[in-house]
């Protein structure tokens, strides 16, 4: 090692005493400060109105059902498509009951838009904006957008507007909550993806929970029942899909709380009122066979660990899942546009076309 210590003692020998390169450095980067330079010109927030010589442009906001079915049957050779949505998938919600117990994956019931319509990924006209439409121009003929961001550590929103020659408002709805107190902090809704995602890491937390030991008898019925408020479709296939891992698989691998877990049904009217009454009464049966309980009440109030009742009675509960409905979503409310008493928006087949 002779070598390196006399390359050691050569390089601290001819290292310079004052920060010369420091100041080589600051002095070169002056060079290439903005105060020397002119402004770059602004760049454009958006897409501009289109040619005369360009294809029409058609927008649609939303990544749902009618969206996307929609974008499927356009032809990129004649139209332009820009898609925005704060989803770059399209959800197959019947399944998402599946996918919170494991009976499938979430990549199962998600299908990016790319896929089903692939000019948005390729053609020079067409794009996806993953952002959430905030306003529409009627006048002239804009949507105003703002990108979807998220976490501590993203850049803030931008803001930017596209024009349109044919516009489609397909953004969908959201859930109903009645107004009811604590629904929005404490309840799970069945929608999206990661609402799925958050009911399957809820109750995995809970069973763990609760077999862990000094935790009382009270504390363990209370963490192992899930409650479901509303009758529809997708509260009774919730409902039915609980029941059968409860039964499935939770009886064999959780053996020490198989007793404390069970599922709550409530619902104001009867289940299933929209359908036939020989499914209704079918759905009951099957229900009742599985182990749900089916309650007939009106939620009043929804606490951290319990919802009241309209009679004043307390249910307990470790999982709360909402599923009351849906009702129109702020932005369409928003929209100063013809609506139904319902709050959904008319159709007008010259300037809009409107789905839900």
């Amino acid at each position: 090692m002779f070598w390196y210590r006399n390359l050691i003692k050569i390089s601290t020998a001819n290292k310079p005493k004052t920060p010369i390169t420091t100041n080589l450095l600051l002095t070169s980067l002056s060079h290439f400060s903005t105060a020397n330079h002119t402004p770059a010109a602004a760049q454009p927030s958006g897409l501009g109105p289109t040619k005369p010589d360009e294809k029409p442009r058609v927008v649609v906001l939303g990544s749902g059902w009618a969206g996307c079915r929609l974008m499927k049957g356009l032809d990129p050779q004649l139209y332009d498509i820009v898609c925005v949505s704060p989803r770059n998938h399209m959800v197959f919600t019947p399944l998402l009951a599946s996918t919170c117990v494991g009976t499938l994956e979430f990549r199962s019931v998600a299908e990016p838009i790319a896929r089903i319509q692939p000019s948005i990924s390729s053609a020079p006209g067409s794009y996806f904006f993953l952002s959430n439409c905030t306003g529409v121009d009627t006048e002239s003929h804009e949507v105003h957008c703002e990108t979807v961001t998220g976490g501590a550590h993203t850049p803030d929103p931008w803001k930017f507007k596209i024009s349109y020659d044919k516009l489609v408002i397909a953004s969908g709805s959201q859930a109903s909550t009645f107004g009811i107190h604590g629904v929005k902090e404490h309840a799970i809704f069945l929608r999206e993806v990661h609402h799925a995602q958050e009911i399957r890491r809820k109750l995995l937390l809970n069973l763990m929970l609760s077999d862990v030991p000094g935790i009382s008898e009270e504390e363990k019925r209370r963490l192992l029942h899930c409650v479901v408020v509303g009758g529809g479709p997708t509260g009774v296939e919730f409902s039915g899909e609980l029941s059968d891992f409860i039964r499935r698989d939770v009886h064999q691998r959780y053996t020490h709380v198989k007793d404390y877990i069970h599922v709550t049904l409530i619902e104001a009217n009867e289940i299933l009122s929209s359908f036939d009454d020989r499914l209704r009464r079918y759905a009951i049966k099957q229900l009742t066979k599985s182990g749900v309980c089916l309650v007939r009440g009106i939620v009043k109030d929804v606490k951290p660990e319990n919802l009241v009742l309209s009679d004043g009675s307390e249910v307990p509960y470790g999982l709360l899942v909402w599923s009351t409905g849906v009702g129109p979503s702020p932005f369409v409310s928003s929209l100063g546009l013809p609506k139904s008493p319902g709050g959904r928006l008319l159709s007008d087949k010259e300037s809009i076309w409107q789905t839900y």
